[in-house]
């Protein structure tokens, strides 16, 4: 076996393009199997389509236009009504965003092995990384998430040489502060992956500690640049400083008398569509009146009075949210969908619920093997496990209190994915070799 793995080190350009057109035709087959979801009525379609129509970032709800917004991040919508006015075709449009998908998922499968050679000082932990990450894929047209993903492990690596290179640290430095910038404006939550990486260069960074600190500065003024420059339009826009007004009316409708752990659910049984602004038109109609800060303010004000008097059943909430952000729930089957729900499933959607169990379940199986991988990473004192065993502590706080969605995971699976491969390459090297004769 040590021959295998030998030949993967030396053939890695090989490996690579290996990996990327199994992550292609296998995202192909699968959105040609099950076609994703795709544009309105998701807020940042609403905001792609509005953006297009009239060059406004406003109305991102589905019910009811209630003018200039800041509940999504800017850039994957403007993104997407670029693709709208060129194309001018919602087919065109769905077919270029779904390749993008798959194309950014690709090049994830590619640099795995890089992040992992960087991590562990081999690509191996990291080509097994990559086998199970094509399996779990975010197919997500809609949402940024795919693009966010391939943004972090680039920005890791090119934050690393800027602060081991001493000659080109400041040349890495601003590649690496553009990529967060753009990062950020994908997702703001990202920065809680961001800034671990930049303080574990502080730390560990092979170049002089002046290097280092100068690099750090540089990428954190042009990320403050990028997400500043949007908190300040929304100040003048919607009457307060932030990066996203979401907070309140997330955790109103993961959080009431009839919520349930995760969103399909509760969106199934209807308490989610009659909670959040997006559906419910009641929500809507408060939030244009108030605006969306002080709707956000009155939101969380409500949750928290909820919460203290239902301690238990937010316990109890968190709880399932927690297991459930680490370990996917599946979706119920058509039948039991057809016995709670009373009404036929289109096969469509069939389909992909089918597609999303099984997304599901390798997400498990990857979480699982991390496990073992961190504990071994610890025992040997690798730095590295402080990272990774720091952002998931930190990154997931958020989403343990709001409606569990598989699509809040992906940004740190990457961060599982590793570990999982580096125990599965130590499991698989452990096994007894054969007697010979």
């Amino acid at each position: 076996m040590e021959r295998a793995w030998q030949w993967l080190r030396e053939h890695q350009d090989d490996v690579a393009k290996v990996l990327f057109l199994a992550a292609g035709i296998y995202g192909v087959v699968a959105v040609s199997l099950h076609p994703p979801q795709f544009g309105p009525p998701t807020e940042m379609g609403n905001l792609a389509e509005n953006l297009a129509s009239t060059g406004s970032f406003s109305n991102p709800f589905f019910v009811l236009k209630t003018g200039p917004t800041a509940v999504t991040p800017p850039l994957y919508p403007f993104v997407l009504s670029i693709l709208i006015r060129l194309l001018h075709n919602s087919n065109l449009v769905y077919i270029a965003a779904v390749i993008g998908c798959i194309l950014a998922n690709a090049f994830t499968a590619v640099l795995l092995p890089r992040i992992s050679n960087l991590f562990y000082g081999d690509v191996i932990p990291g080509i097994i990384a990559s086998v199970l990450w094509i399996p779990a894929m975010p197919l997500i047209p809609s949402y940024d998430v795919s693009y966010t993903i391939v943004g972090l492990i680039v920005f890791c690596l090119v934050a690393f040489r800027a602060a081991a290179d001493q000659s080109h640290g400041t040349r890495f430095a601003l590649v690496a502060g553009v990529i967060a910038a753009i990062v950020l404006l994908f997702n703001p939550a990202t920065l809680l992956i961001l800034a671990p990486w930049m303080l574990f260069l502080l730390w560990r960074g092979t170049a002089p500690i002046g290097t280092r600190v100068m690099s750090c500065c540089i990428i954190a003024t042009l990320a403050a640049l990028s997400i500043g420059g949007w908190g300040i339009r929304n100040y003048y826009r919607l009457g307060g400083f932030t990066v996203r007004a979401t907070m309140g009316m997330t955790l109103y409708a993961s959080n009431n008398n009839c919520a349930e752990v995760d969103i399909f659910r509760d969106q199934l049984y209807g308490c989610y569509n009659s909670h959040h602004p997006n559906t419910s038109l009641h929500e809507a109609e408060l939030l244009r009146s108030l605006g969306e800060i002080q709707y956000d303010h009155r939101r969380i004000s409500d949750t928290e009075t909820w919460i203290r008097h239902h301690l238990r059943r937010f316990a109890v909430l968190t709880f399932w949210r927690t297991i459930a952000f680490w370990f996917p729930r599946t979706l119920p089957s058509a039948t039991e969908i057809l016995e709670r729900g009373g009404y036929r499933i289109p096969e469509q959607v069939q389909g992909w619920i089918t597609q999303r169990d099984v997304d599901a379940y390798v997400i498990r199986f990857i979480t699982a093997l991390s496990i073992p991988g961190l504990f071994i990473m610890a025992w040997r004192r690798m730095l590295i496990t402080a990272y990774i065993l720091a952002v998931s502590m930190i990154y997931p706080l958020m989403y343990y209190i709001v409606i569990a969605d598989m699509r809040f995971r992906y940004p740190v699976l990457w961060l599982s994915l590793l570990p999982a491969g580096y125990f599965a390459y130590h499991l698989i090297a452990l096994r007894p070799r054969p007697r010979k004769n």
